[in-house]
Formats: C-alpha cells, sequence, structure tokens
C-alpha cells in the first residue's frame, strides 16, 4: 500500500481545521490566537479572520491534496 505525502498532509489539515472548530465553539476564550486577534481587529473581525485561517483554509488546503492525485 503505497501512502503519498500529500495525503498524509492532507488529512492532517482536515483534522486540524475541524480541531479549530470544535475548539472554537467548545471553548474559545482558551485559544490565545483568537483572543489576540480580536484585541487588534475587534470582535467581528477576529473572529471572522480566525474563523477563514484556522478553520476553512486548512480544510480547503487539505482536501485539495487529497485529490491531487486524482487530478494526476
Amino acid at each position: 500500500m503505497d501512502i503519498s505525502i500529500n495525503f498524509i498532509v492532507g488529512v492532517l489539515a482536515i483534522v486540524y481545521g475541524l480541531y479549530s472548530f470544535i475548539q472554537r465553539k467548545v471553548a474559545p476564550e482558551k485559544i490565545v490566537k483568537l483572543q489576540t486577534m480580536i484585541e487588534r481587529t475587534g470582535e467581528k473581525m477576529g473572529h471572522s479572520i480566525h474563523l477563514f485561517g484556522y478553520t476553512i483554509l486548512p480544510i480547503v488546503a487539505g482536501r485539495l491534496l487529497l485529490y491531487a492525485p486524482v487530478r494526476g
């Protein structure tokens, strides 16, 4: 069974994105980077930046890495 590095990194990126999403829902006050972003940019923008950078972006990148071998 041949597992590529793209597959491993893709799965890890998706897991990290999902972990970040769950952590945001369960205990957002414990996320230091989120609190820093809120202090610097305000409540709404801080949450938006963190959601995009630490949840959406890793999941999308992970999916692209998983589909890389299929695309050729």
